[in-house]
């Protein structure tokens, strides 16, 4: 008899998160006026900016922007410069660019960073990198932007900007793991740097956490799935990722998986309805907006590109 008050308060428990997670919807957005696959995102001031990626022809210079309020896209002034594999974060009122390749030869070269004014659409130039990357990350922390993870000369340099300044330190503690096609999600004051691949060693679930006031990582709990080339955003305290690919076989992710840091724990969410690698994703309103990519791994992205916006909303 004893037994019976926890057994029940656990039914109980495992009932009330089932419920939640089934009343989590995935709806399908406005499409992008054109498919493409290796974009970047940001979300500011109610919209979601999403920047270059590769199109048969190969790369593309489209600057776009959606809102969700009116479930409509907005066409803006395109990237100075043509690339794919780029990253794009929001600070200090303005969306930056950092980074890239410009063509199929997937030569890490570009070190220029740029910063786009809303109410101008205009975007100006900002002071290089320290190193060229791509197929990095990036996010903000309390106005600052952080560069981490990538192909290029130093790939476990992180690199942080000051718009203030115009001026970038290469000084901060290096990456622990080095990887590409990789996550930087910023959360509660810290950088979480999440998955990735490369450098030998193919997909990885690694999570290391930076923490500005300490200069220093540490590791957290990896995901299920190792993945590279996937999405990822902060919705409310929880952070959640999807899609991505692999190369042995050849193939495409569905499965979502949902962090919560405060327990140090990932649990399996509703899966994303159109398995994609390529893709980038932002969270606004309580909501996960995940866009483009491709259906196909590999070089059959040019053939698979997604125009899709495909909307997560969690459960009560």
């Amino acid at each position: 008899m004893r037994l019976s008050v926890p057994v029940t308060l656990l039914a109980l428990v495992l009932s009330i998160g089932a419920a939640a997670q089934s009343a989590a919807t995935w709806t399908r957005g406005a499409a992008m006026p054109a498919g493409r696959s290796e974009i970047a995102a940001a979300a500011l001031d109610g919209r979601i900016y999403v920047a270059g990626g590769m199109h048969p022809l190969g790369a593309t210079a489209a600057f776009t922007a959606y809102r969700p309020a009116a479930d409509e896209w907005q066409k803006l002034a395109p990237l100075p410069e043509a690339v794919h594999h780029l990253a794009l974060a929001a600070a200090d009122g303005r969306i930056y660019a950092t980074g890239g390749y410009a063509s199929f030869t997937f030569s890490a070269d570009i070190r220029a960073a740029w910063a786009y004014d809303a109410a101008a659409n205009q975007w100006s130039r900002i002071a290089d990198m320290p190193g060229p990357r791509a197929a990095h990350a990036m996010a903000a922390i309390d106005g600052k932007v952080y560069v981490v993870g990538g192909t290029g000369p130093e790939p476990r340099a992180l690199w942080v900007y000051d718009p203030g300044t115009d001026r970038w330190r290469a000084d901060r503690a290096p990456l622990p793991t080095p990887r590409e096609h990789l996550a930087a999600i910023a959360l509660g004051g810290k950088l979480y740097v999440i998955g990735g691949r490369g450098h030998g060693h193919g997909n990885r679930a690694t999570v290391e956490v930076y923490d500005p006031e300490t200069d220093s990582w540490t590791q957290r709990a990896s995901m299920a799935n190792p993945r590279g080339g996937f999405a990822a955003a902060a919705v409310g305290a929880r952070i959640h990722v999807t899609g991505g690919e692999a190369f042995d076989p050849y193939e495409t992710f569905d499965s979502h998986e949902i962090y919560d840091p405060a327990a140090d724990r990932w649990t399996p969410g509703p899966p994303l309805p159109t398995a994609r690698h390529g893709l980038a994703s932002a969270g606004l309103g309580g909501r996960w907006y995940v866009i483009g990519g491709a259906t196909k791994a590999a070089m059959m992205t040019l053939v698979s590109l997604s125009d899709l916006v495909e909307i997560y909303t969690p459960g009560p």
